[in-house]
């Protein structure tokens, strides 16, 4: 038994520090109140290493993924397959959310107010700065990816020059990495000290509002998975692929939920991709590079947290709001997503994106380390959806060409 949760002693661990400090903070408030301070420097910590983890990170990778561009429509599918599966399963958790508020009227009250005003979002600041010195803030992790992106898309496009400068790169991720593994071995007392003093000046009732959210995320992830994998599956095949896809998802499926590891499980859906019959050279190509960018479960819970804390904080869903929720989702599935041993990253894009008190990060931890294993069993499933998709896209261009000749 202990074998089988190995793979989430680590979301078990801080849950644990999390209930823990949740139940001083309600018991004991007067000393919970006082451990913030260990909290705070915890925190200080993440966001000191937040910027060159996303710059080196995020550059690295595109800089690697662009070696394949002269696969082009291959490429290309793969890459706007994933941004749709992104944002399919963001905008219907949103949608449930709304009309059915998990914190019901429950308010978080946290005696600090918003970086910026709620129902304004400036999106000409959120996606740029006017110089290179504000890509070194934290508060501007959006144009910090961007610049990012278009970086490592220069850098692969460089030639033996760009190569040289991506080996380093790789080099200074390696390093960023092991920086952020030891940090995290403070993130149990850490995040338990803050969570702890959070909790100490809430009602208790906040506690209920976690079950809410968490399960309207399992009952969403089971309609999506069901549903939006049948509906992709059609997609990709027809009647028939729908039934090769479901004879052979399930072991991909158990896989991901034992292992909670998208890439733990890439060996089983490479044979799961081969069984339904795709073509080698489509899934060899399609599945590894799909590991990193179709993340729609993480794009699901991502849309939540930010919708759950806008209620418990009482703020305003705007449009404004609405949208660049769906950016942030898409982006923490599709760059985020893909950053290996970036823990926290995506609460920490969250908060600073949209200038919430740094009191909801704990809160942001614990529905994410909760659905963490459904969220990675859509992602698993979904990657053999899109390879499906991404065949048929071929086949298609291969027959118009034979059509013209």
């Amino acid at each position: 038994m202990w074998n089988g949760l190995q793979a989430y002693r680590t979301s078990i661990i801080l849950l644990s520090a999390l209930v823990i400090g949740g139940t001083l903070g309600l018991t004991l408030p007067e000393f919970a109140l006082k451990l913030k301070p260990i909290g705070q420097i915890f925190l200080n910590l993440l966001f000191m290493i937040i910027v060159p983890l996303v710059a080196i990170s995020v550059t690295s990778s595109i800089a690697r993924m662009t070696d394949l561009k002269k696969l082009g429509l291959i490429l290309v599918s793969i890459m706007l397959i994933s941004i749709v599966m992104a944002i399919i399963p963001a905008v219907g958790i949103l949608g449930l959310a709304m009309t059915f508020d998990p914190a019901q009227g429950v308010t978080l009250d946290l005696h600090q107010s918003m970086q910026t005003e709620p129902g304004s979002m400036d999106f000409v600041s959120l996606l740029t700065t006017n110089d290179f010195v504000g890509l070194l803030s934290k508060s501007n992790i959006l144009a910090l990816i961007i610049m990012s992106v278009i970086s490592g898309i220069a850098i692969g496009q460089s030639g033996e020059d760009g190569k040289r400068i991506s080996s380093m790169l790789d080099s200074l991720n390696t390093v960023i990495m092991k920086i952020v593994s030891i940090l995290m071995f403070a993130a149990p007392v850490g995040l338990g000290a803050y969570f702890a003093s959070t909790m100490a000046s809430q009602d208790s009732e906040l506690i209920v509002t976690f079950a809410r959210a968490i399960g309207l995320f399992f009952i969403a992830a089971i309609i999506y998975l069901t549903l939006g994998s049948s509906i992709y599956a059609w997609i990709g095949g027809g009647k028939a692929g729908v039934k090769l896809f479901w004879k052979n998802a399930i072991e991909p499926a158990a896989t991901a939920l034992g292992t909670s590891s998208s890439l733990a499980s890439l060996p089983v859906n490479l044979r799961a991709a081969k069984k339904m019959g795709i073509k080698d050279e489509i899934a060899d190509i399609c599945l590894p590079l799909l590991v990193n960018l179709n993340k729609g479960g993480a794009s699901m819970i991502t849309a939540l947290k930010i919708i759950f804390i806008y209620s418990l904080l009482g703020l305003e869903f705007t449009p404004d709001v609405f949208a660049i929720t769906i950016l942030i989702s898409v982006l923490s599935a599709f760059v985020i997503g893909g950053v290996p041993g970036g823990a926290f990253l995506g609460e920490i894009f969250i908060v600073t994106t949209l200038g919430l008190p740094l009191e909801v990060i704990p809160i942001l931890v614990i529905i994410g380390a909760v659905t963490d294993a459904p969220s990675t069993v859509i992602n698993v499933v979904h990657d053999l959806n899109a390879t499906q998709i991404v065949e048929r896209i071929t086949q298609k261009r291969d027959q118009t060409k034979i059509a013209a000749t």
